[in-house]
């Protein structure tokens, strides 16, 4: 069989084919994939928005990785480790970041209303009654036996307790014994009778009043006692090299909790997709415990800041440098709100 011939008109045509092939190569091999970021928190939290990221995550061209860890004290330590790309944290531990010389950001906030005082069942102290509380606690140490309160020492709840019982006189470290119990163990502890309160989170809190082993003491949120407690942030590095994938982190978050902080029956159903807890306890927690929000209460952040410096816990009182460590710049081009509204809530 003799080979066609070649001429121009044939070796003009193979250009075209190879110029083809190789340009749908090219744009296959460089087609933009989603950027993973690497989300981390305490077990067991935002349960309503792991739940909805994955539905808008690649609208902004991200694939989260969420990751989770014991304490937010971890988290933070993986972060400046370079392990996350953002996290959750509270605002005592963004203080210490500022005083340990991590180089954070504080880009949007999350929310409050984790800090929960209960009492066990018989002790006797009525809801939101501070001055009951108090006669109750003075009491029981001019018995010689200081009532015994349960909270992971040097965490958020352990500051706040201990500034909660200076505002009304009691020096928590003196007039009451405080004892060193995980989260996670409050309920049984209470049950128990191994203390007499238990400063926690909400989480824990509700199962052991819906148990019936415990009654609300004080709910430590508002005016009085601040409501910012959680917020995201991320390396500073990051946010200067990387505006975009920073931009495309909040503007994400921004639109997933738009789709239910201001709706609390979807929020339980959220919560109950992700969380094995009671639904009764998931009630409770988001109707009468956790309020949402973007926006940061930077009034709270510089209070916590001087608290935990009357407190002892910090050497100085970084109130003063807060600012220095807050960017809402993502924040306001992904809400088109000005920087004095989310500063604020």
């Amino acid at each position: 069989m003799t080979p066609p011939r070649i001429t121009r008109r044939t070796v003009w045509l193979s250009s075209l084919a190879l110029v083809a092939t190789g340009a749908g190569g090219f744009a296959a091999t460089t087609a933009r994939r989603d950027d993973t970021v690497r989300y981390g928190t305490v077990i067991g939290t935002i349960g309503a928005l792991r739940i909805v990221l994955p539905s808008i995550e690649k609208k902004y061209g991200l694939k989260y990785d969420i990751k989770d860890f014991r304490d937010a004290t971890a988290t933070l330590l993986a972060l400046d480790q370079g392990e996350l790309d953002a996290a959750y944290t509270t605002t005592q531990h963004l203080v210490r970041a500022i005083s340990e010389g991590m180089d954070v950001v504080w880009i949007a906030g999350w929310g409050g209303g984790y800090n929960v005082l209960v009492a066990r069942k018989g002790f006797g102290v009525p809801t939101a009654d501070d001055a009951a509380l108090t006669a109750a606690i003075l009491a029981r140490k001019q018995q010689g036996r200081p009532a015994k309160i349960g909270v992971p020492t040097g965490s958020m709840q352990h500051a706040k307790l201990l500034f909660y019982l200076k505002s009304h006189g009691i020096d928590g470290e003196r007039d009451t014994e405080i004892v060193n119990i995980p989260f996670p163990n409050h309920p049984r502890a209470l049950e128990a009778g191994e203390v007499d309160m238990a400063m926690t989170l909400c989480t824990f809190g509700a199962i052991a009043i819906d148990k019936g082993d415990a009654t609300l003491v004080r709910h430590l949120f508002g005016d009085e006692t601040g409501k910012q407690e959680i917020g995201l942030i991320v390396n500073r590095k990051l946010a200067r090299d990387k505006p975009e994938l920073v931009q495309r982190i909040v503007s994400s978050v921004v639109e997933a909790m738009d789709s239910f902080i201001g709706n609390t029956d979807l929020r339980i159903e959220l919560e109950r997709k992700y969380s094995r807890l009671p639904a009764p306890v998931i009630a409770m927690q988001e109707r009468q415990f956790l309020r949402y929000d973007y926006r940061t209460n930077v009034a709270d952040l510089k209070a916590m800041a001087k608290e935990l410096r009357d407190l002892g816990w910090m050497k100085e009182d970084y109130s003063d440098r807060i600012e220095k460590y807050i960017d809402f710049a993502f924040l306001a081009k992904a809400t088109g709100r000005p920087r004095a509204e989310l500063a604020t809530w």
